[in-house]
């Protein structure tokens, strides 16, 4: 068991506001003032999983709630964040519409250990508190015991532990009056068994369209106020898409990814918020017009945008334009029009031999290989080498073909 009392508010032992897990009021920053990557580097400190085996058969809201906290403060991850807090009053006047009577008080909701899971303690945090919209609170599933007036929760767990650390203490609920156990089993494996979950392709589709349909009903809609940053994120990367004639697709089609699609919604997205607006749309339009005939693989789109920022970081004295038509026409000379093969040929290269020994990000060995072959094509421009611990990744490359300049340019290109 814990060292906290049963069924207490997270507020008695964490502080009015929580101060113990998000340090004092004046020092903290709002959560939608982060960006994505800053996010990623909080929910990395965060354990992904808390087993609320610890709290015993049947624990409380407030039990869980209050056990995601402890872990919350060990790790101290939360230490200056402030997130949307709520009353009661604030939520009901949020959220959806429903009638007053099917709000329960938090103290009296508990779960079947036994039946449900545990918490996703990255997700909660992650999906939920640092994107919290009243409105998704969507209306939970229970059972009713009126011999222990308690209400056991089988479905909406994560939201309403969202809720609890947030201020909320009376949630919606429908429910079924019984005292079989059996019962929590029935409605937990309705909605979490057989239910389908979203596709990392469904969650960007409907962000997407979440804010097309927002500024088709209110053209004037500050995008920064109305969305999360990961909704933002999604619509940018879709009109960069879109404007060069390229599209996300889901993964698992009976028809094979064609030319200009893509199934890496993923590391798109995460390609797009790492390296900025400016250098993805460089590296998509640069993997475009080199391999216009095969589908967009998402780690050459990585190692372009590591390549452009290496050599960007070293001030060469190039233009941009003249950067992305040299590294166009390298690809082309290796690969043009229709393979995209680059990032396993360049992984390859590091697999046998020292290079073992050495933990090459994926990104760097792609850039490496970008290198390689602009060597042979401009060697006239001082690239910068592509180093990773001190060390030239060009030494690991013999295995990295590339023909050289003796070669005729315009016939390999139109072999």
């Amino acid at each position: 068991m814990t060292n906290f009392d049963k069924n207490v508010d997270p507020k008695a032992l964490y502080g009015e506001d929580l101060t113990s897990v998000f340090g004092p009021k004046a020092n903290r920053k709002a959560i939608r003032d982060l960006d994505q990557k800053e996010r990623r580097k909080i929910l990395a400190r965060i354990p992904e999983y808390v087993d609320t085996g610890c709290l015993g058969e049947d624990p409380s809201l407030y039990d869980i709630a209050n056990l995601c906290l402890l872990k919350l403060e060990q790790c101290g991850a939360l230490k200056g964040i402030d997130l949307d807090w709520y009353d009661d009053k604030k939520f009901q006047e949020a959220t959806l519409e429903r009638p007053l009577s099917m709000y329960k008080l938090v103290e009296k909701i508990c779960k079947n250990g036994k039946t449900q899971r545990g918490i996703q303690l990255r997700h909660l945090v992650g999906d939920i508190l640092f994107n919290f919209d009243p409105e998704c609170v969507l209306m939970g599933l229970a059972r009713y015991s009126a011999n222990e007036d308690r209400y056991y929760l089988n479905d909406a767990q994560h939201r309403y532990v969202a809720c609890v650390i947030l201020g909320i203490r009376a949630i919606p609920l429908e429910y079924k009056t019984s005292e079989l156990r059996s019962d929590d089993i029935s409605q937990y494996a309705a909605v979490n068994i057989l239910s389908l979950s979203a596709s990392e392709y469904d969650k960007y589709r409907i962000k997407v369209a979440a804010i097309e349909a927002r500024l088709q009903e209110q053209p004037e809609t500050c995008l920064e106020k109305a969305f999360s940053s990961d909704y933002i994120q999604a619509h940018e990367v879709w009109n960069i898409l879109r404007s060069e004639n390229c599209m996300l697709i889901e993964k698992g089609s009976d028809d094979k990814t064609k030319a200009s699609q893509c199934t890496g919604v993923r590391n798109l997205l995460r390609h797009y918020a790492d390296y900025g607006s400016e250098i993805f749309t460089r590296a998509l339009k640069i993997n475009q017009r080199s391999m216009y005939n095969a589908p967009i693989s998402t780690p050459n789109i990585w190692g372009i945008c590591e390549f452009i920022k290496y050599q960007e970081n070293y001030e060469l004295d190039i233009s941009a334009e003249d950067m992305d038509a040299a590294i166009i026409e390298a690809i082309r000379y290796r690969y043009y029009p229709n393979r995209n093969g680059l990032h396993m040929d360049a992984k390859r290269c590091f697999t046998r031999g020292a290079a073992k020994d050495f933990s090459i990000p994926e990104q760097s060995k792609i850039a490496a290989g970008i290198l390689k072959i602009l060597k042979e094509t401009s060697p006239e421009i001082g690239w910068s080498d592509i180093k990773f611990a001190g060390e030239s990744l060009l030494k690991f490359m013999e295995d990295f073909k590339v023909p050289t300049n003796a070669y005729n340019l315009v016939a390999m290109m139109n072999r």
